[in-house]
């Protein structure tokens, strides 16, 4: 017997919020930014989030892309690509 698959849906259909934060106040954005994932920044942008969030720890998504936590390494394409999108880098690399 074969199952058939079920087309997922995209998060935005489901009325999920780009934007929405998390405890610390950090959005899909900054989480996308920690991870240098340029290509998820991009789709984030496109549905329309917010490049100029600030977390509570006053993090921006560029700061995150500086390198979020220690012993992570920071991003420079990703950096470059959020202050492109007007994200600004106020360079609070912890890991730096």
């Amino acid at each position: 017997m074969r199952r058939r698959l079920r087309r997922q849906r995209p998060p935005e259909e489901l009325g999920a919020d780009v934007n929405a934060r998390d405890n610390d106040g950090y959005t899909p954005l900054h989480h996308a930014a920690a991870r240098g994932d340029n290509e998820m920044i991009l789709y984030l942008v496109s549905k329309g989030a917010d490049v100029t969030a600030v977390a509570r720890s006053g993090q921006t998504t560029a700061d995150m892309a500086n390198g979020p936590v220690q012993r992570v390494s920071p991003f420079p394409a990703t950096v470059a690509l959020l202050e492109k999108l007007g994200s600004k880098n106020n360079h609070k690399c912890i890991s730096c």
